[in-house]
Protein backbone atom coordinates (compact mmCIF):
# COMPACT_ATOMS: atom_id res chain seq x y z
CA UNK A 1 0.00 0.00 0.00
CA UNK A 2 2.79 2.29 0.84
CA UNK A 3 4.59 1.74 -2.83
CA UNK A 4 0.88 2.32 -4.38
CA UNK A 5 0.64 5.44 -2.70
CA UNK A 6 4.35 6.68 -3.23
CA UNK A 7 3.80 6.53 -7.55
CA UNK A 8 0.52 8.17 -6.87
CA UNK A 9 1.66 10.99 -5.04
CA UNK A 10 5.09 11.42 -7.31
CA UNK A 11 2.91 11.23 -10.62
CA UNK A 12 5.27 8.06 -11.40
CA UNK A 13 3.60 4.97 -13.35
CA UNK A 14 5.19 2.21 -15.06
CA UNK A 15 3.45 1.68 -18.86
CA UNK A 16 4.06 -2.03 -18.74
CA UNK A 17 5.68 -4.81 -16.03
CA UNK A 18 9.22 -4.54 -16.51
CA UNK A 19 11.75 -7.63 -17.00
CA UNK A 20 14.21 -8.07 -14.14
CA UNK A 21 17.18 -7.23 -15.85
CA UNK A 22 15.14 -3.50 -16.34
CA UNK A 23 13.91 -2.76 -13.09
CA UNK A 24 17.25 -1.38 -11.40
CA UNK A 25 17.69 0.92 -14.02
CA UNK A 26 13.38 2.06 -13.65
CA UNK A 27 14.16 1.99 -9.65
CA UNK A 28 17.31 4.76 -10.40
CA UNK A 29 15.08 6.75 -12.23
CA UNK A 30 12.22 7.37 -9.74
CA UNK A 31 14.64 7.60 -7.39
CA UNK A 32 16.61 10.76 -9.38
CA UNK A 33 13.13 11.52 -10.14
CA UNK A 34 11.87 11.75 -6.85
CA UNK A 35 14.90 13.72 -5.19
CA UNK A 36 15.33 16.41 -7.90
CA UNK A 37 14.82 19.55 -6.38
CA UNK A 38 12.41 20.70 -9.24
CA UNK A 39 9.45 21.52 -7.14
CA UNK A 40 5.95 20.83 -8.82
CA UNK A 41 7.39 20.20 -12.47
CA UNK A 42 6.44 17.08 -14.49
CA UNK A 43 8.56 14.84 -15.74
CA UNK A 44 8.71 12.24 -18.31
CA UNK A 45 11.13 9.46 -19.11
CA UNK A 46 11.07 6.29 -21.32
CA UNK A 47 14.25 4.06 -22.14
CA UNK A 48 14.10 1.40 -24.58
CA UNK A 49 17.06 -1.27 -24.99
CA UNK A 50 17.19 -0.78 -29.13
CA UNK A 51 18.90 -4.79 -28.31
CA UNK A 52 15.67 -6.34 -27.35
CA UNK A 53 12.80 -3.22 -27.94
CA UNK A 54 12.33 -3.76 -24.36
CA UNK A 55 11.22 -0.88 -21.88
CA UNK A 56 14.16 -0.22 -19.37
CA UNK A 57 12.26 2.41 -17.37
CA UNK A 58 9.15 4.91 -17.73
CA UNK A 59 7.72 7.65 -15.95
CA UNK A 60 4.46 9.36 -17.75
CA UNK A 61 5.98 8.30 -20.66
CA UNK A 62 2.16 8.13 -22.54
CA UNK A 63 1.92 12.00 -21.55
CA UNK A 64 2.05 14.76 -23.69
CA UNK A 65 4.83 17.33 -22.87
CA UNK A 66 6.27 20.70 -24.55
CA UNK A 67 9.11 19.08 -26.47
CA UNK A 68 10.75 22.96 -27.37
CA UNK A 69 13.89 21.85 -29.12
CA UNK A 70 13.84 18.22 -29.15
CA UNK A 71 11.03 18.63 -31.82
CA UNK A 72 13.87 19.05 -34.24
CA UNK A 73 14.29 15.22 -34.26
CA UNK A 74 10.38 14.76 -35.13
CA UNK A 75 11.41 17.06 -38.07
CA UNK A 76 14.79 16.13 -39.39
CA UNK A 77 13.81 12.36 -39.05
CA UNK A 78 10.41 13.21 -41.36
CA UNK A 79 13.02 14.99 -43.75
CA UNK A 80 14.97 12.22 -43.94
CA UNK A 81 11.88 9.74 -44.50
CA UNK A 82 10.64 11.55 -47.02
CA UNK A 83 13.56 13.31 -49.27
CA UNK A 84 15.97 12.07 -51.19
CA UNK A 85 19.49 11.37 -49.06
CA UNK A 86 21.44 13.59 -52.20
CA UNK A 87 18.38 16.39 -51.65
CA UNK A 88 19.99 20.13 -52.50
CA UNK A 89 18.83 23.26 -51.92
CA UNK A 90 19.29 25.75 -55.32
CA UNK A 91 19.05 29.22 -54.86
CA UNK A 92 19.89 30.43 -58.72
CA UNK A 93 20.13 34.25 -60.19
CA UNK A 94 18.53 34.07 -63.76
CA UNK A 95 18.77 36.34 -66.39
CA UNK A 96 16.06 37.27 -69.01
CA UNK A 97 16.02 40.53 -71.39
CA UNK A 98 16.31 43.26 -68.67
CA UNK A 99 15.16 41.47 -65.68
CA UNK A 100 17.28 39.78 -63.05
CA UNK A 101 15.57 37.39 -61.22
CA UNK A 102 16.31 35.66 -57.83
CA UNK A 103 14.93 32.02 -57.59
CA UNK A 104 14.66 30.92 -54.36
CA UNK A 105 14.45 27.06 -52.87
CA UNK A 106 13.35 28.42 -48.77
CA UNK A 107 17.44 27.25 -48.35
CA UNK A 108 18.51 28.54 -44.93
CA UNK A 109 21.57 27.75 -45.60
CA UNK A 110 22.06 30.95 -48.04
CA UNK A 111 24.76 33.42 -46.75
CA UNK A 112 25.14 31.49 -43.17
CA UNK A 113 28.58 32.61 -42.16
CA UNK A 114 29.25 29.27 -40.48
CA UNK A 115 28.87 27.16 -43.74
CA UNK A 116 30.80 30.13 -45.57
CA UNK A 117 33.64 29.27 -43.39
CA UNK A 118 33.64 25.76 -44.37
CA UNK A 119 33.46 26.60 -47.98
CA UNK A 120 36.33 25.79 -50.26
CA UNK A 121 37.64 28.09 -50.70
CA UNK A 122 36.08 29.46 -48.14
CA UNK A 123 34.16 33.09 -48.38
CA UNK A 124 32.46 35.82 -46.25
CA UNK A 125 29.45 36.75 -46.89
CA UNK A 126 30.30 40.18 -48.24
CA UNK A 127 32.45 38.16 -51.24
CA UNK A 128 29.44 35.58 -51.58
CA UNK A 129 27.22 38.58 -52.89
CA UNK A 130 29.67 39.80 -54.67
CA UNK A 131 30.67 36.92 -56.77
CA UNK A 132 26.76 36.87 -57.61
CA UNK A 133 27.02 40.77 -58.93
CA UNK A 134 30.31 40.11 -60.88
CA UNK A 135 28.05 36.93 -62.19
CA UNK A 136 25.22 39.55 -63.34
CA UNK A 137 28.13 42.31 -64.66
CA UNK A 138 29.04 39.76 -67.15
CA UNK A 139 25.26 38.58 -68.50
CA UNK A 140 24.06 41.95 -68.22
CA UNK A 141 26.73 44.63 -69.28
CA UNK A 142 24.27 47.33 -69.69
CA UNK A 143 22.49 46.91 -66.49
CA UNK A 144 19.31 45.57 -65.76
CA UNK A 145 15.54 47.02 -65.48
CA UNK A 146 14.11 45.33 -62.70
CA UNK A 147 14.75 42.81 -60.00
CA UNK A 148 12.55 40.14 -58.93
CA UNK A 149 12.95 37.96 -55.59
CA UNK A 150 10.90 34.89 -56.77
CA UNK A 151 9.94 33.12 -52.95
CA UNK A 152 6.89 31.90 -54.16
CA UNK A 153 7.89 28.08 -52.97
CA UNK A 154 6.94 29.18 -49.29
CA UNK A 155 4.06 31.15 -48.28
CA UNK A 156 4.57 34.74 -46.95
CA UNK A 157 3.60 34.19 -43.31
CA UNK A 158 7.27 34.82 -41.74
CA UNK A 159 6.47 34.18 -38.37
CA UNK A 160 4.42 31.68 -36.49
CA UNK A 161 1.78 32.69 -34.64
CA UNK A 162 2.08 30.83 -31.38
CA UNK A 163 6.06 32.54 -31.22
CA UNK A 164 6.04 34.96 -28.55
CA UNK A 165 5.52 38.39 -30.00
CA UNK A 166 8.26 40.30 -27.11
CA UNK A 167 11.15 37.47 -28.37
CA UNK A 168 10.81 37.98 -32.19
CA UNK A 169 13.28 40.45 -32.82
CA UNK A 170 15.69 37.31 -31.54
CA UNK A 171 18.31 35.83 -33.60
CA UNK A 172 15.92 32.31 -32.60
CA UNK A 173 12.89 33.60 -33.38
CA UNK A 174 14.18 34.64 -37.30
CA UNK A 175 11.58 34.77 -39.91
CA UNK A 176 11.18 31.94 -42.49
CA UNK A 177 11.21 32.93 -46.10
CA UNK A 178 11.33 31.43 -49.58
CA UNK A 179 14.53 33.41 -49.72
CA UNK A 180 16.98 33.67 -46.52
CA UNK A 181 19.79 35.23 -46.44
CA UNK A 182 22.85 35.48 -43.44
CA UNK A 183 20.13 33.46 -40.93
CA UNK A 184 17.79 36.49 -41.39
CA UNK A 185 19.58 37.94 -39.00
CA UNK A 186 21.50 41.26 -38.96
CA UNK A 187 24.46 41.09 -36.64
CA UNK A 188 25.62 44.49 -35.29
CA UNK A 189 29.30 45.24 -33.59
CA UNK A 190 29.09 47.75 -31.68
CA UNK A 191 32.36 49.52 -30.62
CA UNK A 192 33.39 52.78 -28.65
CA UNK A 193 33.32 55.85 -30.16
CA UNK A 194 37.17 57.51 -30.97
CA UNK A 195 35.75 60.78 -29.61
CA UNK A 196 35.88 59.25 -25.93
CA UNK A 197 33.13 58.69 -22.82
CA UNK A 198 29.71 59.61 -23.59
CA UNK A 199 29.59 60.13 -27.66
CA UNK A 200 27.57 57.37 -29.52
CA UNK A 201 29.74 54.06 -29.92
CA UNK A 202 30.22 53.56 -33.70
CA UNK A 203 28.29 50.29 -35.06
CA UNK A 204 29.64 47.91 -38.05
CA UNK A 205 26.96 45.74 -39.45
CA UNK A 206 27.07 42.29 -41.27
CA UNK A 207 25.82 41.73 -44.14
CA UNK A 208 26.94 45.50 -45.17
CA UNK A 209 23.52 47.36 -45.43
CA UNK A 210 24.36 51.02 -45.50
CA UNK A 211 21.14 52.15 -46.16
CA UNK A 212 19.36 50.63 -42.89
CA UNK A 213 17.89 53.15 -40.31
CA UNK A 214 19.51 52.89 -37.06
CA UNK A 215 18.74 55.28 -34.09
CA UNK A 216 21.49 55.59 -31.97
CA UNK A 217 20.89 55.86 -28.32
CA UNK A 218 23.73 54.71 -27.31
CA UNK A 219 27.00 55.82 -25.24
CA UNK A 220 30.81 55.36 -24.87
CA UNK A 221 31.33 53.77 -21.84
CA UNK A 222 34.55 53.20 -19.37
CA UNK A 223 36.67 49.74 -20.25
CA UNK A 224 35.06 46.73 -19.37
CA UNK A 225 31.13 48.18 -19.78
CA UNK A 226 28.89 45.98 -21.96
CA UNK A 227 25.74 46.46 -21.71
CA UNK A 228 24.60 47.46 -25.78
CA UNK A 229 21.04 45.99 -26.94
CA UNK A 230 19.31 46.36 -29.97
CA UNK A 231 15.57 46.54 -30.97
CA UNK A 232 13.69 46.13 -34.18
CA UNK A 233 10.41 47.67 -35.17
CA UNK A 234 8.25 44.82 -35.91
CA UNK A 235 7.06 45.50 -38.92
CA UNK A 236 10.24 47.25 -40.64
CA UNK A 237 14.14 46.80 -41.02
CA UNK A 238 14.99 49.72 -38.54
CA UNK A 239 16.96 49.70 -35.40
CA UNK A 240 17.83 51.34 -32.17
CA UNK A 241 20.47 50.75 -29.96
CA UNK A 242 20.54 51.30 -26.16
CA UNK A 243 23.06 50.75 -23.36
CA UNK A 244 26.71 51.45 -23.32
CA UNK A 245 30.06 50.15 -24.75
CA UNK A 246 33.59 50.39 -23.87
CA UNK A 247 37.19 49.76 -25.03
CA UNK A 248 37.54 46.08 -25.59
CA UNK A 249 37.03 43.27 -27.74
CA UNK A 250 33.82 43.57 -29.77
CA UNK A 251 30.89 41.42 -28.73
CA UNK A 252 28.43 40.93 -31.47
CA UNK A 253 24.99 41.25 -31.62
CA UNK A 254 22.45 39.60 -33.85
CA UNK A 255 18.90 40.98 -34.50
CA UNK A 256 16.25 39.30 -36.83
CA UNK A 257 15.52 41.03 -40.14
CA UNK A 258 12.08 41.98 -41.32
CA UNK A 259 10.98 40.78 -45.01
CA UNK A 260 14.02 38.76 -45.68
CA UNK A 261 13.50 38.49 -50.16
CA UNK A 262 13.46 42.12 -50.01
CA UNK A 263 16.05 42.69 -47.70
CA UNK A 264 18.34 40.40 -50.04
CA UNK A 265 17.07 41.42 -53.02
CA UNK A 266 18.20 45.18 -51.73
CA UNK A 267 21.30 43.72 -51.11
CA UNK A 268 22.05 42.05 -54.48
CA UNK A 269 20.87 45.64 -55.39
CA UNK A 270 23.76 47.49 -53.64
CA UNK A 271 26.38 45.13 -54.85
CA UNK A 272 25.68 45.56 -58.30
CA UNK A 273 25.67 49.40 -57.98
CA UNK A 274 29.27 49.17 -56.34
CA UNK A 275 30.20 46.59 -59.01
CA UNK A 276 29.30 49.53 -61.36
CA UNK A 277 26.22 47.75 -62.99
CA UNK A 278 23.23 49.95 -63.70
CA UNK A 279 20.17 48.82 -61.34
CA UNK A 280 17.02 50.62 -63.30
CA UNK A 281 17.30 54.47 -63.50
CA UNK A 282 20.56 54.20 -61.33
CA UNK A 283 24.36 54.14 -62.27
CA UNK A 284 27.01 54.56 -59.30
CA UNK A 285 30.71 54.86 -59.78
CA UNK A 286 31.25 52.79 -57.14
CA UNK A 287 30.60 54.87 -53.97
CA UNK A 288 26.79 54.89 -54.10
CA UNK A 289 24.74 57.34 -52.00
CA UNK A 290 21.73 56.86 -49.88
CA UNK A 291 19.47 58.39 -52.84
CA UNK A 292 21.18 55.82 -54.76
CA UNK A 293 20.22 53.71 -53.02
CA UNK A 294 16.60 54.46 -52.78
CA UNK A 295 15.80 55.13 -55.92
CA UNK A 296 17.49 51.58 -57.13
CA UNK A 297 15.57 49.97 -54.48
CA UNK A 298 12.04 50.93 -56.34
CA UNK A 299 12.99 47.98 -59.02
CA UNK A 300 13.09 45.26 -56.55
CA UNK A 301 9.96 43.46 -55.96
CA UNK A 302 8.98 39.72 -54.94
CA UNK A 303 6.86 37.25 -56.15
CA UNK A 304 6.23 36.15 -59.99
CA UNK A 305 8.63 37.52 -62.52
CA UNK A 306 6.31 36.69 -65.32
CA UNK A 307 9.60 35.73 -67.39
CA UNK A 308 9.71 31.84 -68.21
CA UNK A 309 12.60 32.10 -70.98
CA UNK A 310 15.06 33.11 -68.35
CA UNK A 311 18.45 31.83 -68.37
CA UNK A 312 20.53 30.26 -65.35
CA UNK A 313 23.70 32.89 -64.70
CA UNK A 314 24.69 32.03 -60.99
CA UNK A 315 23.53 29.21 -58.44
CA UNK A 316 24.24 28.76 -54.58
CA UNK A 317 23.74 25.65 -53.17
CA UNK A 318 23.45 23.89 -49.55
CA UNK A 319 23.69 19.96 -49.07
CA UNK A 320 20.59 18.42 -46.83
CA UNK A 321 23.57 17.07 -44.73
CA UNK A 322 24.93 20.30 -43.95
CA UNK A 323 21.08 20.87 -42.93
CA UNK A 324 20.61 18.06 -40.54
CA UNK A 325 23.58 18.95 -38.77
CA UNK A 326 22.84 22.66 -38.24
CA UNK A 327 19.64 21.55 -36.71
CA UNK A 328 20.32 19.03 -34.68
CA UNK A 329 23.95 19.68 -33.27
CA UNK A 330 23.38 23.75 -33.42
CA UNK A 331 19.77 23.67 -32.82
CA UNK A 332 19.11 26.55 -35.77
CA UNK A 333 15.74 27.15 -35.43
CA UNK A 334 15.10 29.02 -39.09
CA UNK A 335 17.01 25.93 -40.37
CA UNK A 336 14.09 23.63 -38.78
CA UNK A 337 11.50 26.00 -39.93
CA UNK A 338 12.71 26.31 -44.09
CA UNK A 339 12.70 22.30 -43.70
CA UNK A 340 9.49 21.64 -42.46
CA UNK A 341 7.88 23.97 -44.74
CA UNK A 342 10.31 22.97 -47.54
CA UNK A 343 8.80 19.62 -46.88
CA UNK A 344 5.17 20.52 -47.67
CA UNK A 345 6.24 22.05 -50.92
CA UNK A 346 7.86 18.68 -51.73
CA UNK A 347 5.05 16.69 -50.87
CA UNK A 348 1.76 18.40 -51.73
CA UNK A 349 3.29 20.67 -54.61
CA UNK A 350 1.82 23.38 -52.93
CA UNK A 351 3.59 27.27 -50.98
CA UNK A 352 5.62 25.53 -48.14
CA UNK A 353 3.74 26.27 -44.73
CA UNK A 354 3.90 25.29 -41.27
CA UNK A 355 0.39 23.50 -41.61
CA UNK A 356 1.47 21.56 -44.79
CA UNK A 357 4.59 20.92 -43.55
CA UNK A 358 3.29 19.81 -40.16
CA UNK A 359 0.83 17.12 -42.01
CA UNK A 360 3.47 15.98 -43.17
CA UNK A 361 5.47 15.10 -39.78
CA UNK A 362 1.99 13.49 -38.52
CA UNK A 363 2.04 11.24 -41.85
CA UNK A 364 5.44 9.86 -41.48
CA UNK A 365 4.84 9.38 -37.57
CA UNK A 366 1.45 7.33 -38.32
CA UNK A 367 3.61 5.18 -40.99
CA UNK A 368 6.72 4.54 -39.03
CA UNK A 369 5.42 4.08 -35.75
CA UNK A 370 1.70 3.95 -35.85
CA UNK A 371 -1.26 6.11 -35.99
CA UNK A 372 -1.34 6.11 -32.07
CA UNK A 373 1.37 8.02 -32.65
CA UNK A 374 0.18 10.61 -34.72
CA UNK A 375 -3.15 10.93 -33.21
CA UNK A 376 -1.24 11.93 -29.68
CA UNK A 377 1.59 14.37 -31.32
CA UNK A 378 0.86 18.05 -31.91
CA UNK A 379 3.07 19.46 -34.29
CA UNK A 380 2.91 23.35 -34.18
CA UNK A 381 6.23 24.05 -36.03
CA UNK A 382 9.43 22.47 -36.82
CA UNK A 383 11.64 23.76 -34.03
CA UNK A 384 10.14 23.72 -31.13
CA UNK A 385 9.70 27.47 -30.38
CA UNK A 386 5.94 27.00 -30.06
CA UNK A 387 4.35 25.84 -26.75
CA UNK A 388 1.33 24.06 -28.66
CA UNK A 389 3.85 20.76 -29.68
CA UNK A 390 3.09 18.24 -27.64
CA UNK A 391 4.81 14.67 -27.65
CA UNK A 392 5.60 11.70 -25.22
CA UNK A 393 8.43 10.18 -24.61
CA UNK A 394 6.90 7.02 -25.64
CA UNK A 395 6.44 8.30 -28.97
CA UNK A 396 9.79 10.10 -29.26
CA UNK A 397 11.67 6.95 -28.12
CA UNK A 398 9.99 4.76 -29.97
CA UNK A 399 10.40 6.97 -33.00
CA UNK A 400 14.36 7.57 -32.09
CA UNK A 401 14.15 3.39 -32.33
CA UNK A 402 12.26 3.20 -35.77
CA UNK A 403 15.21 5.96 -37.11
CA UNK A 404 18.21 5.13 -36.31
CA UNK A 405 17.36 1.32 -38.03
CA UNK A 406 16.57 2.57 -41.10
CA UNK A 407 19.06 1.08 -42.97
CA UNK A 408 19.16 4.20 -45.90
CA UNK A 409 19.61 6.70 -43.20
CA UNK A 410 20.02 5.83 -39.45
CA UNK A 411 23.50 6.08 -39.34
CA UNK A 412 23.02 9.99 -41.34
CA UNK A 413 20.68 10.40 -38.36
CA UNK A 414 22.64 9.47 -35.11
CA UNK A 415 25.71 11.65 -36.85
CA UNK A 416 23.85 14.88 -36.96
CA UNK A 417 23.37 15.05 -33.14
CA UNK A 418 25.52 16.63 -31.14
CA UNK A 419 28.25 14.55 -29.07
CA UNK A 420 29.10 16.02 -25.22
CA UNK A 421 31.30 18.68 -25.68
CA UNK A 422 29.64 20.32 -29.07
CA UNK A 423 27.30 22.13 -30.13
CA UNK A 424 24.31 22.24 -27.87
CA UNK A 425 26.37 19.73 -25.23
CA UNK A 426 29.07 21.85 -25.54
CA UNK A 427 28.78 22.31 -21.52
CA UNK A 428 26.96 19.31 -20.94
CA UNK A 429 28.44 15.95 -18.81
CA UNK A 430 31.56 17.82 -17.95
CA UNK A 431 31.36 15.63 -14.46
CA UNK A 432 29.58 12.86 -15.68
CA UNK A 433 32.71 10.45 -16.50
CA UNK A 434 30.61 8.61 -19.33
CA UNK A 435 32.26 5.14 -20.73
CA UNK A 436 29.80 5.50 -23.35
CA UNK A 437 28.62 7.32 -26.29
CA UNK A 438 25.85 9.60 -26.22
CA UNK A 439 24.41 11.28 -28.89
CA UNK A 440 21.30 13.45 -28.42
CA UNK A 441 19.66 16.93 -28.90
CA UNK A 442 18.54 19.13 -25.88
CA UNK A 443 15.70 21.52 -25.92
CA UNK A 444 14.72 24.62 -23.52
CA UNK A 445 12.11 27.09 -23.31
CA UNK A 446 10.88 29.00 -20.45
CA UNK A 447 9.87 26.49 -17.76
CA UNK A 448 11.04 23.70 -19.97
CA UNK A 449 14.11 21.25 -19.95
CA UNK A 450 14.27 18.16 -22.53
CA UNK A 451 16.82 16.00 -23.46
CA UNK A 452 16.74 13.05 -26.03
CA UNK A 453 18.77 10.75 -27.88
CA UNK A 454 21.34 7.78 -27.45
CA UNK A 455 23.38 6.18 -25.28
CA UNK A 456 25.92 3.27 -27.10
CA UNK A 457 28.28 1.05 -25.64
CA UNK A 458 31.12 1.22 -27.47
CA UNK A 459 32.41 -2.37 -26.60
CA UNK A 460 29.49 -4.42 -27.09
CA UNK A 461 27.53 -2.21 -29.56
CA UNK A 462 24.71 -1.92 -27.72
CA UNK A 463 22.06 0.70 -27.75
CA UNK A 464 19.29 2.35 -25.72
CA UNK A 465 17.25 5.52 -27.04
CA UNK A 466 15.91 7.58 -24.38
CA UNK A 467 13.92 10.54 -23.88
CA UNK A 468 13.44 13.13 -20.87
CA UNK A 469 11.27 15.77 -20.99
CA UNK A 470 10.47 17.72 -17.86
CA UNK A 471 7.35 20.65 -18.48
CA UNK A 472 6.13 23.20 -15.33
CA UNK A 473 10.10 24.86 -14.37
CA UNK A 474 10.77 27.70 -12.49
CA UNK A 475 13.07 29.21 -14.36
CA UNK A 476 16.60 29.56 -11.81
CA UNK A 477 17.12 26.93 -9.43
CA UNK A 478 14.61 24.36 -10.48
CA UNK A 479 15.80 24.75 -14.48
CA UNK A 480 19.35 24.21 -13.29
CA UNK A 481 18.41 20.91 -11.26
CA UNK A 482 16.17 19.76 -14.77
CA UNK A 483 19.39 19.86 -16.76
CA UNK A 484 21.43 18.09 -13.59
CA UNK A 485 18.34 15.51 -13.82
CA UNK A 486 18.60 14.75 -17.57
CA UNK A 487 22.35 14.20 -17.03
CA UNK A 488 21.92 11.71 -14.17
CA UNK A 489 19.72 9.74 -15.78
CA UNK A 490 21.84 9.63 -18.80
CA UNK A 491 24.85 8.28 -16.16
CA UNK A 492 22.23 5.87 -14.74
CA UNK A 493 21.78 4.44 -18.35
CA UNK A 494 25.47 4.66 -19.02
CA UNK A 495 26.21 2.62 -15.60
CA UNK A 496 23.62 0.24 -16.81
CA UNK A 497 25.24 -0.78 -20.11
CA UNK A 498 28.33 -1.11 -18.86
CA UNK A 499 27.60 -3.26 -15.90
CA UNK A 500 26.33 -5.58 -18.71
CA UNK A 501 29.02 -5.98 -20.62
CA UNK A 502 30.60 -9.67 -20.76
CA UNK A 503 33.23 -10.76 -18.00
CA UNK A 504 36.57 -11.21 -19.33
CA UNK A 505 37.30 -14.83 -17.83
CA UNK A 506 41.11 -15.28 -17.46
CA UNK A 507 42.47 -17.76 -19.56
CA UNK A 508 43.91 -21.12 -17.66
CA UNK A 509 47.42 -22.07 -18.59
CA UNK A 510 48.63 -25.41 -19.78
Amino acid sequence: MRLCLFWIASGLALSLPLPAAAQDLQRSVENLAGSAKIGDARVGVQIIDLSTGGVLAALRATEGFIPASNMKLLTSGTAMSVLPRDFTFRTEIQWAAGTLIVRGSGDPGLGDPALLEQAVPAMNVRSLVQSLARAVKVAAPGGIERLVVDDRIFDRQYVHPAWPENQLQKYYCAEVAGVNFHTNVMTFFPGPSPDGPDHPPVVTLEPEAPWIEIENKGRTGPRGANSVWLQRALEANSFTIFGEIGPGPRVAADVSLHEPPVFFGRLLAAELLRAGVRVGPVRSDGDPSRGDYERAFTVVSQGDPGVTDARVIAAVSTHISDIYQRINTDSQNMYAESLLKRMGREVTGEPGSWSNGASIVRMTLAQTIGPDAAASTVVSDGSGMSRENRVSPRTMTRWLAALQGNAKFGGEFLASMAEPGEGTLRSRFRGSHLSTEVHAKSGKLDGVRCLSGFVIDPNTGRRVAFSVLVNDLKEGEQALQAGKLYEDIVKAIDDWLVDRRPVERPVKGG
